[in-house]
């Protein structure tokens, strides 16, 4: 049996994928936006939010490495 805690998280993500779906749905077949548009501009969020947590992850790496230089 799946942990309660688990199972909401599980329930969290898979509603979430769905309502993108639906949203994505929405916008090719009620309002008329290309899919391939809107296939590129995912693409280009991916990249971006891939990015923007590699900066990130350089500045932890940088302020913690600043840290442990200054504590010596």
């Amino acid at each position: 049996m799946i942990n309660r805690k688990l199972r909401r998280r599980l329930r969290t993500g898979v509603l979430g994928f769905v309502a993108c779906i639906a949203l994505f749905w929405g916008a090719v077949d009620i309002v008329g936006v290309p899919a391939a548009n809107l296939w590129r501009l995912l693409g280009e969020v991916v990249v971006g939010v891939a990015i923007l947590i590699l900066l990130a992850a350089i500045a932890g790496f940088a302020m913690a490495w600043l840290r442990r230089r200054r504590e010596d």
